[in-house]
């Protein structure tokens, strides 16, 4: 493997490495591919992946992903449980109380009454204010 301090690559202004000289993320130093003709293609490539592995490996053991991994597991589980906890502890005692249905699904507002529209009963459901062709906003 060439050092790129033997390449005799021209410095930047300002910097102390040549030009070809690139630092990955990582801390992996790169060269560019004008390294000699003893190195066969093969083996550049095999250098590119091995670097490139062993800095994913670094990336993914450091232990932070592994916290955010178990972080979102986490939220996940608890927004499951206070779904299932409001709607199945909280809002029934609630809907007693208030006059709020039961089936917080049916919940809906009639915008434009359709053409079989009675003024005294309204719609019951939602599926029967769509059947008529009423304009609704279900907000339930």
């Amino acid at each position: 493997m060439f050092v790129a301090s033997r390449l005799n690559l021209p410095r930047l202004w300002g910097t102390s490495r040549p030009t070809g000289y690139q630092t990955m993320p990582g801390g992996f130093h790169d060269e560019e591919s004008g390294s000699g003709e003893s190195d066969s293609l093969l083996d550049r490539g095999q250098r590119r992946v091995r670097r490139f592995w062993d800095g994913f490996v670094d990336f993914a053991f450091q232990g932070n992903i592994l916290q955010i991994a178990f972080g979102l597991i986490l939220a996940a589980a608890f927004t499951d449980l206070v779904k299932s906890f409001v709607s199945d502890v909280l809002m029934p005692p609630i809907s007693i109380i208030l006059p709020i249905n039961k089936n917080m699904e049916e919940k809906f507002a009639v915008l434009k009454p359709g053409p079989n529209f009675d003024s005294e009963t309204g719609y019951n459901t939602l599926h029967q204010a769509q059947d008529d062709g009423a304009v609704v906003m279900a907000y339930g």
